[in-house]
Protein backbone atom coordinates (compact mmCIF):
# COMPACT_ATOMS: atom_id res chain seq x y z
CA UNK A 1 0.00 0.00 0.00
CA UNK A 2 1.34 2.95 -0.90
CA UNK A 3 2.83 5.37 1.93
CA UNK A 4 0.72 8.64 0.57
CA UNK A 5 -2.88 6.58 2.01
CA UNK A 6 -2.72 7.93 5.11
CA UNK A 7 -3.57 5.18 7.78
CA UNK A 8 -7.11 6.74 8.67
CA UNK A 9 -8.69 5.05 5.73
CA UNK A 10 -6.51 1.70 5.98
CA UNK A 11 -6.91 1.51 9.55
CA UNK A 12 -10.61 2.77 9.69
CA UNK A 13 -12.78 0.21 12.13
CA UNK A 14 -15.57 -1.53 10.46
CA UNK A 15 -18.34 0.61 9.55
CA UNK A 16 -21.14 0.90 12.15
CA UNK A 17 -24.17 3.00 12.07
CA UNK A 18 -24.41 5.41 14.89
CA UNK A 19 -27.69 6.68 13.73
CA UNK A 20 -28.67 3.73 11.84
CA UNK A 21 -31.83 3.05 13.56
CA UNK A 22 -32.80 6.68 12.39
CA UNK A 23 -31.96 6.89 8.96
CA UNK A 24 -31.98 2.70 7.59
CA UNK A 25 -31.54 4.47 3.75
CA UNK A 26 -27.93 4.16 2.78
CA UNK A 27 -27.08 7.61 0.42
CA UNK A 28 -25.13 7.56 -1.97
CA UNK A 29 -21.80 9.81 -1.55
CA UNK A 30 -19.04 11.08 -4.48
CA UNK A 31 -15.96 12.57 -2.48
CA UNK A 32 -14.41 15.33 -4.62
CA UNK A 33 -10.72 16.30 -4.20
CA UNK A 34 -8.60 13.36 -2.35
CA UNK A 35 -5.88 15.69 -0.59
CA UNK A 36 -5.07 15.29 3.04
CA UNK A 37 -8.46 16.48 4.04
CA UNK A 38 -9.98 14.04 2.66
CA UNK A 39 -7.92 11.51 3.07
CA UNK A 40 -7.26 12.06 6.79
CA UNK A 41 -11.09 13.23 7.96
CA UNK A 42 -13.95 12.84 5.52
CA UNK A 43 -13.27 9.09 3.90
CA UNK A 44 -12.63 7.58 7.21
CA UNK A 45 -15.61 9.45 8.63
CA UNK A 46 -18.41 7.75 6.03
CA UNK A 47 -16.36 4.49 6.27
CA UNK A 48 -17.50 4.73 9.83
CA UNK A 49 -21.22 4.65 8.51
CA UNK A 50 -23.38 1.83 7.41
CA UNK A 51 -25.95 4.66 6.09
CA UNK A 52 -23.34 6.20 3.65
CA UNK A 53 -21.70 4.52 0.34
CA UNK A 54 -18.91 6.04 -1.62
CA UNK A 55 -20.36 5.44 -5.31
CA UNK A 56 -17.54 7.16 -6.65
CA UNK A 57 -13.68 9.50 -5.87
CA UNK A 58 -12.93 12.32 -7.99
CA UNK A 59 -9.86 13.37 -8.70
CA UNK A 60 -7.81 15.15 -11.54
CA UNK A 61 -4.37 12.89 -10.44
CA UNK A 62 -4.41 9.59 -11.90
CA UNK A 63 -1.77 8.36 -8.93
CA UNK A 64 -3.53 9.64 -6.30
CA UNK A 65 -6.86 7.80 -7.57
CA UNK A 66 -5.46 4.50 -7.50
CA UNK A 67 -3.80 4.92 -4.30
CA UNK A 68 -7.10 5.44 -2.74
CA UNK A 69 -9.33 3.20 -4.60
CA UNK A 70 -7.23 0.52 -3.66
CA UNK A 71 -8.48 0.76 -0.20
CA UNK A 72 -11.66 1.95 -0.72
CA UNK A 73 -13.23 -0.19 -4.39
CA UNK A 74 -15.37 2.35 -6.03
CA UNK A 75 -15.31 4.03 -9.00
CA UNK A 76 -13.24 6.65 -10.02
CA UNK A 77 -13.16 9.93 -12.51
CA UNK A 78 -11.57 13.06 -13.08
CA UNK A 79 -14.34 15.15 -14.52
CA UNK A 80 -17.22 15.67 -12.10
CA UNK A 81 -19.73 16.12 -14.20
CA UNK A 82 -18.60 12.25 -15.91
CA UNK A 83 -19.37 11.21 -11.78
CA UNK A 84 -22.45 13.00 -11.09
CA UNK A 85 -23.70 11.33 -14.36
CA UNK A 86 -22.84 7.96 -14.05
CA UNK A 87 -23.82 7.26 -10.25
CA UNK A 88 -26.58 9.64 -9.42
CA UNK A 89 -25.54 10.39 -6.01
CA UNK A 90 -27.60 11.67 -3.99
CA UNK A 91 -24.53 13.88 -1.40
CA UNK A 92 -21.01 15.07 -2.76
CA UNK A 93 -18.10 16.09 -0.17
CA UNK A 94 -15.68 18.79 -1.60
CA UNK A 95 -12.10 19.70 -0.76
CA UNK A 96 -10.40 21.14 -3.60
CA UNK A 97 -8.18 24.15 -4.58
CA UNK A 98 -10.13 27.39 -3.83
CA UNK A 99 -10.16 28.88 -7.22
CA UNK A 100 -11.96 25.30 -8.55
CA UNK A 101 -15.15 25.13 -6.05
CA UNK A 102 -17.55 27.87 -7.74
CA UNK A 103 -17.43 25.31 -11.36
CA UNK A 104 -17.96 22.27 -8.98
CA UNK A 105 -20.52 23.68 -7.16
CA UNK A 106 -22.54 25.09 -10.40
CA UNK A 107 -22.71 21.42 -11.21
CA UNK A 108 -23.84 19.75 -7.93
CA UNK A 109 -26.17 22.47 -7.55
CA UNK A 110 -28.25 22.29 -10.93
CA UNK A 111 -28.27 18.54 -9.88
CA UNK A 112 -29.67 19.20 -6.61
CA UNK A 113 -26.86 17.33 -5.14
CA UNK A 114 -26.75 18.11 -1.47
CA UNK A 115 -22.59 19.36 -0.48
CA UNK A 116 -20.61 19.54 2.35
CA UNK A 117 -17.24 22.08 1.32
CA UNK A 118 -14.34 22.48 3.17
CA UNK A 119 -13.92 26.01 4.43
CA UNK A 120 -13.44 28.78 3.53
CA UNK A 121 -16.95 29.59 2.23
CA UNK A 122 -15.63 31.32 -0.98
CA UNK A 123 -12.60 33.45 -1.65
CA UNK A 124 -14.88 36.77 -1.50
CA UNK A 125 -18.22 37.54 0.26
CA UNK A 126 -19.58 38.10 -3.60
CA UNK A 127 -18.35 35.04 -4.42
CA UNK A 128 -19.92 33.36 -1.64
CA UNK A 129 -23.17 35.22 -2.62
CA UNK A 130 -23.07 33.87 -6.09
CA UNK A 131 -23.30 30.26 -4.67
CA UNK A 132 -26.01 31.20 -2.29
CA UNK A 133 -28.38 32.19 -5.41
CA UNK A 134 -26.98 28.54 -6.94
CA UNK A 135 -28.18 26.53 -4.03
CA UNK A 136 -31.01 28.79 -3.56
CA UNK A 137 -32.91 28.66 -7.46
CA UNK A 138 -32.11 24.58 -7.06
CA UNK A 139 -33.93 24.19 -3.58
CA UNK A 140 -30.34 22.13 -2.79
CA UNK A 141 -28.71 22.19 0.57
CA UNK A 142 -25.31 23.44 1.35
CA UNK A 143 -22.76 23.12 4.32
CA UNK A 144 -19.68 24.35 5.00
CA UNK A 145 -16.99 22.39 7.10
CA UNK A 146 -16.18 24.29 10.28
CA UNK A 147 -15.06 21.69 12.25
CA UNK A 148 -14.28 23.53 15.68
CA UNK A 149 -17.73 24.27 16.18
CA UNK A 150 -18.61 20.50 16.69
CA UNK A 151 -15.65 20.33 19.17
CA UNK A 152 -16.15 19.39 22.41
CA UNK A 153 -13.14 21.59 23.23
CA UNK A 154 -14.97 24.78 22.47
CA UNK A 155 -18.41 23.84 23.58
CA UNK A 156 -16.33 23.98 26.67
CA UNK A 157 -14.93 26.91 26.42
CA UNK A 158 -17.92 28.87 25.38
CA UNK A 159 -19.65 27.80 28.93
CA UNK A 160 -16.88 28.50 30.87
CA UNK A 161 -17.43 31.70 30.02
CA UNK A 162 -20.50 32.42 31.79
CA UNK A 163 -17.89 32.06 35.01
CA UNK A 164 -16.10 34.89 34.18
CA UNK A 165 -18.85 38.14 34.16
CA UNK A 166 -18.24 40.66 31.20
CA UNK A 167 -15.73 39.39 28.28
CA UNK A 168 -13.64 42.47 28.00
CA UNK A 169 -10.35 41.24 25.83
CA UNK A 170 -9.57 38.57 24.05
CA UNK A 171 -6.40 37.40 22.38
CA UNK A 172 -6.14 34.76 19.96
CA UNK A 173 -2.80 33.53 18.32
CA UNK A 174 -2.31 30.42 15.77
CA UNK A 175 0.51 30.05 14.17
CA UNK A 176 2.40 27.13 11.98
CA UNK A 177 6.12 26.71 11.75
CA UNK A 178 6.45 26.53 7.62
CA UNK A 179 9.87 28.09 6.14
CA UNK A 180 10.22 29.29 2.40
CA UNK A 181 10.35 26.45 0.87
CA UNK A 182 7.25 24.93 2.57
CA UNK A 183 5.56 28.22 1.50
CA UNK A 184 6.43 28.02 -1.84
CA UNK A 185 4.88 24.36 -2.23
CA UNK A 186 2.09 23.42 -3.69
CA UNK A 187 -1.25 24.91 -4.68
CA UNK A 188 -1.88 27.61 -1.22
CA UNK A 189 1.08 28.91 -2.44
CA UNK A 190 -0.47 30.71 -5.80
CA UNK A 191 -2.88 33.81 -4.12
CA UNK A 192 -4.81 33.18 -7.76
CA UNK A 193 -5.46 29.51 -6.77
CA UNK A 194 -5.58 29.93 -2.98
CA UNK A 195 -7.15 33.68 -3.03
CA UNK A 196 -5.31 34.43 0.55
CA UNK A 197 -3.19 32.95 2.75
CA UNK A 198 -3.21 34.12 6.50
CA UNK A 199 -6.07 35.68 6.42
CA UNK A 200 -8.41 33.71 4.07
CA UNK A 201 -7.31 30.16 4.43
CA UNK A 202 -5.53 29.47 7.75
CA UNK A 203 -7.24 32.33 9.44
CA UNK A 204 -11.03 31.23 8.65
CA UNK A 205 -10.84 28.78 11.49
CA UNK A 206 -10.11 31.70 14.36
CA UNK A 207 -12.36 34.22 12.64
CA UNK A 208 -15.31 31.30 12.62
CA UNK A 209 -14.43 30.27 16.32
CA UNK A 210 -14.52 34.27 17.38
CA UNK A 211 -17.75 34.40 15.28
CA UNK A 212 -19.24 31.26 17.07
CA UNK A 213 -18.92 32.84 20.34
CA UNK A 214 -19.17 36.30 19.98
CA UNK A 215 -21.05 37.03 16.50
CA UNK A 216 -20.27 39.39 13.74
CA UNK A 217 -17.74 42.43 14.77
CA UNK A 218 -17.71 45.76 14.66
CA UNK A 219 -15.02 47.02 13.32
CA UNK A 220 -11.76 45.48 11.55
CA UNK A 221 -8.31 46.87 11.38
CA UNK A 222 -5.77 44.60 9.85
CA UNK A 223 -2.34 44.56 8.67
CA UNK A 224 -0.36 41.67 6.33
CA UNK A 225 2.61 40.44 5.69
CA UNK A 226 3.38 39.41 1.79
CA UNK A 227 6.32 36.85 1.00
CA UNK A 228 8.33 38.20 4.26
CA UNK A 229 10.74 34.86 3.66
CA UNK A 230 11.52 35.14 0.19
CA UNK A 231 10.98 32.66 -2.43
CA UNK A 232 8.08 31.57 -4.99
CA UNK A 233 5.18 32.37 -3.46
CA UNK A 234 2.39 35.41 -3.29
CA UNK A 235 -0.13 35.05 -0.52
CA UNK A 236 0.05 37.01 2.92
CA UNK A 237 1.89 34.60 5.83
CA UNK A 238 1.16 36.65 8.54
CA UNK A 239 -1.73 38.59 9.27
CA UNK A 240 -2.37 41.02 12.82
CA UNK A 241 -6.05 42.56 13.28
CA UNK A 242 -7.80 44.19 15.67
CA UNK A 243 -11.29 43.58 16.09
CA UNK A 244 -13.71 45.05 18.75
CA UNK A 245 -17.25 42.74 19.36
CA UNK A 246 -20.72 43.71 20.89
CA UNK A 247 -21.06 46.97 20.45
CA UNK A 248 -17.28 48.20 21.11
CA UNK A 249 -17.27 46.72 24.13
CA UNK A 250 -15.31 43.80 23.71
CA UNK A 251 -11.75 44.37 22.13
CA UNK A 252 -10.11 41.44 20.15
CA UNK A 253 -6.97 40.93 18.80
CA UNK A 254 -5.72 38.11 16.24
CA UNK A 255 -2.53 37.11 15.34
CA UNK A 256 -2.23 34.36 12.36
CA UNK A 257 0.94 33.30 10.86
CA UNK A 258 2.68 30.58 8.79
CA UNK A 259 6.07 31.60 9.87
CA UNK A 260 6.32 31.26 13.81
CA UNK A 261 9.37 28.91 15.16
CA UNK A 262 6.60 26.67 16.54
CA UNK A 263 3.40 25.00 15.43
CA UNK A 264 0.77 26.87 18.31
CA UNK A 265 -3.00 27.48 18.85
CA UNK A 266 -3.66 29.68 22.03
CA UNK A 267 -6.68 31.38 22.80
CA UNK A 268 -7.13 33.91 26.14
CA UNK A 269 -10.28 35.13 26.91
CA UNK A 270 -10.07 38.06 30.11
CA UNK A 271 -13.86 39.09 31.69
CA UNK A 272 -14.50 40.82 35.06
CA UNK A 273 -14.49 37.99 37.15
CA UNK A 274 -11.79 35.87 35.40
CA UNK A 275 -10.06 34.64 32.74
CA UNK A 276 -9.96 31.11 30.09
CA UNK A 277 -7.46 29.59 28.27
CA UNK A 278 -7.34 27.57 25.59
CA UNK A 279 -3.94 26.35 24.93
CA UNK A 280 -3.63 23.69 22.41
CA UNK A 281 -6.58 20.46 23.08
CA UNK A 282 -6.90 21.86 27.21
CA UNK A 283 -8.93 24.44 28.58
CA UNK A 284 -8.77 26.07 32.02
CA UNK A 285 -10.89 28.45 34.02
CA UNK A 286 -9.27 31.21 36.55
CA UNK A 287 -10.26 33.07 38.68
CA UNK A 288 -9.82 37.17 39.17
CA UNK A 289 -6.36 36.29 41.01
CA UNK A 290 -4.96 34.29 38.31
CA UNK A 291 -5.97 31.26 40.89
CA UNK A 292 -6.79 28.09 38.17
CA UNK A 293 -10.40 26.57 39.05
CA UNK A 294 -10.63 23.56 36.53
CA UNK A 295 -9.51 22.27 33.58
CA UNK A 296 -10.19 20.13 30.71
CA UNK A 297 -8.16 18.17 28.03
CA UNK A 298 -9.94 16.82 24.60
CA UNK A 299 -7.39 14.62 22.73
CA UNK A 300 -9.63 13.39 20.01
CA UNK A 301 -10.46 15.01 17.02
CA UNK A 302 -12.65 12.58 15.53
CA UNK A 303 -16.13 13.34 17.26
CA UNK A 304 -15.48 16.93 15.74
CA UNK A 305 -15.66 15.31 12.02
CA UNK A 306 -18.44 12.72 13.16
CA UNK A 307 -20.91 15.14 14.43
CA UNK A 308 -20.49 17.26 11.66
CA UNK A 309 -21.13 14.96 9.37
CA UNK A 310 -24.44 13.66 11.81
CA UNK A 311 -25.72 17.04 11.19
CA UNK A 312 -24.97 17.21 7.02
CA UNK A 313 -27.40 13.99 7.09
CA UNK A 314 -29.69 15.03 9.35
CA UNK A 315 -30.18 17.76 7.44
CA UNK A 316 -30.41 15.90 3.70
CA UNK A 317 -32.20 13.10 5.32
CA UNK A 318 -35.06 16.27 5.69
CA UNK A 319 -34.25 17.02 2.35
CA UNK A 320 -33.81 20.55 3.38
CA UNK A 321 -32.63 22.87 1.10
CA UNK A 322 -30.83 26.07 1.18
CA UNK A 323 -31.67 27.88 4.97
CA UNK A 324 -29.79 31.69 4.98
CA UNK A 325 -32.10 32.01 8.06
CA UNK A 326 -29.66 29.22 9.43
CA UNK A 327 -27.17 30.43 12.60
CA UNK A 328 -24.99 28.72 11.38
CA UNK A 329 -24.99 29.91 7.52
CA UNK A 330 -25.50 33.63 8.66
CA UNK A 331 -22.06 33.27 10.98
CA UNK A 332 -20.63 31.74 7.65
CA UNK A 333 -21.54 35.12 5.58
CA UNK A 334 -20.25 37.09 8.31
CA UNK A 335 -16.94 35.15 8.73
CA UNK A 336 -16.47 36.15 4.40
CA UNK A 337 -17.41 39.80 5.57
CA UNK A 338 -15.10 39.98 8.09
CA UNK A 339 -12.45 38.42 5.57
CA UNK A 340 -13.35 40.75 3.12
CA UNK A 341 -12.98 43.47 5.78
CA UNK A 342 -9.67 42.46 6.71
CA UNK A 343 -7.77 42.61 3.28
CA UNK A 344 -9.55 45.93 2.22
CA UNK A 345 -8.56 47.42 5.53
CA UNK A 346 -4.56 46.20 4.80
CA UNK A 347 -4.69 47.51 1.71
CA UNK A 348 -6.66 51.11 2.86
CA UNK A 349 -4.59 51.22 6.01
CA UNK A 350 -8.30 52.11 7.43
CA UNK A 351 -10.63 50.61 10.05
CA UNK A 352 -13.34 48.75 8.37
CA UNK A 353 -16.61 49.63 9.93
CA UNK A 354 -18.75 46.57 9.50
CA UNK A 355 -21.73 47.71 11.24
Amino acid sequence: MSKSVPSSITKTAPRHARKLAKHDKVLRVIVIGLGVQSQKDHIPAILRRKDLEIVALVDNNDRVLSECNEVIGTKSFQKVRDAVRDTRPDLAIVSVPHDQYFEILEILASNRIATLKEKPFAVTYAEASEIISLYKIHDTYLQVCVQRRFSRLYETTKKLLESIGNVHSVSVEYSLNLNAHDMASGWRANRLVSGGGAALDMGYHSIDLLTYVFGAPDKVYAQLSYNSLGGDYSIDDTMKAMMTYADGKINANVTVTKISNRKSESIRIYGSEGSVLVDGRTVCLYDKDSNEVESHSFNSKQHEVDEQLDQFIDACMQDKGLDTKDQNFIDQLSNMRTIDAIYKSHASGKVMNLR
